[in-house]
């Protein structure tokens, strides 16, 4: 099968690190591990005590992506921190996500501030209403992690023994694109559209028939806050079936997800999607194909399940093209369940969990 495209390129400078370095995630660790830290530092006394938990905490995997009204959090609020303490908050995200992601992240909360204008509702909406917490001793411990969470954004970091996953990782926004004021023409998740678009305008009538479930749109992705094991099989077209262009816009695809991540995450990620075998990557659609109007789509693999969906009109039978919801998940990896496992096994003969 010949290659082109971006995706082709992050393929093979993949193969090119050797399997050593593509599954080295241990520097993007080391420098979220530092930020942390150096965020923990920044910190009040008493905002630090709200920010920190223990390891295996029940707030590490309660995340949502309704606002903080509909889903109370805890932890240091954006709304309370100083400026330099909201500086060390900036240079966490900075650390834990690539330029790209970071900048994704930071809009969507800049975002909710023009929501909070159009709705009337700054006591609802805003980006003073996301949340950062920080569940055991960055660097020091064997098991610790991240999570940034508020409306339409929530990503998480855990790292175990130096080895760092970050999912689930949920993107949204709302507006999609704005339509007046001074954020006119703001459009974060753009590119997740217009890609997916692509791809599936790309396909024959005979790939269509197996990549497109349904005409009728789901109300929202499957796999959202707590359905962490809504799609356990791949279902639509496979990337066996489609031809080199084809799989060239697959790959930009997901490398707009992944891409999102440290390069060492990313590249980690690509490994392991090449590993599990590439042709076994599926792509499905639901709805319309055509510029304009709301569309859901989803890529699902053995270690890779992104969900696109912009119909969600919560609380109504309704399609709303202008609120976008995406994840990006890793099957069996989530909240680093995986690194977890391997490590209860190593320290088990040991008297078990630590």
């Amino acid at each position: 099968m010949r290659w082109n495209g971006r995706s082709s390129l992050v393929i093979v400078f993949t193969m090119l690190l050797g399997a050593a370095a593509a599954d080295d995630t241990a520097g993007g660790a080391a420098g979220l591990a530092e930020a942390a830290q150096g965020f923990l530092l920044a910190l009040r006394p008493e905002v630090r005590q709200q920010a920190t938990f223990a390891f295996d905490h029940a707030e590490r995997k309660d995340w949502s992506n309704v606002p903080h009204f509909a889903h109370p959090r805890v932890g240091a609020r954006w709304g309370d921190l100083t400026d330099s303490e909201r500086i060390a908050a900036h240079r966490l995200l900075q650390a834990g996500l690539s330029s790209q992601g970071y900048l994704k992240a930071s809009s969507i909360m800049r975002l909710d501030d023009l929501l909070a204008e159009i709705s009337d509702r700054k006591d609802r909406f805003g980006s003073g209403m996301y949340f950062l917490d920080v569940f055991g001793k960055p660097g020091e411990d064997a098991r610790w992690g991240v999570q940034v969470d508020g409306h339409h954004l929530a990503v998480h970091w855990t790292v175990v023994n130096g080895a760092l996953a970050t999912t689930p990782a949920f993107l949204g926004t709302e507006p999609s694109e704005a339509a007046a004021g001074k954020y006119a023409g703001w459009r974060i998740l753009g590119a997740e559209t217009d890609k997916g678009l692509a791809l599936v305008r790309s396909l024959s009538e005979s790939q269509r028939k197996e990549a497109i479930l349904a005409a009728k749109l789901p109300p929202d992705i499957f796999t959202g806050p707590g359905r962490d094991d809504a799609l356990k099989t791949p279902a639509g077209l496979p990337a066996a079936k489609m031809n080199a262009a084809q799989t060239a816009l697959l790959g930009s695809l997901m490398d707009e997800y992944l891409g999102n991540h440290t390069a060492a995450v990313a590249q980690a990620y690509w490994r392991r999607i090449r590993a599990d075998g590439w042709g076994r990557v599926h792509f499905a659609w639901m709805g319309p194909v055509e510029k304009g109007q709301p569309i859901y789509y989803r890529v699902h693999g053995p270690s890779i399940l992104i969900e696109y969906d912009n119909s969600v009109r919560p609380g109504t039978d309704r399609n709303d093209l202008n609120h976008i919801h995406s994840v990006l998940r890793v099957p069996g990896n989530d909240f680093g369940e995986d690194l977890l496992k391997k490590h209860y096994q190593k320290t088990a003969h040991g008297g078990g969990r630590p």
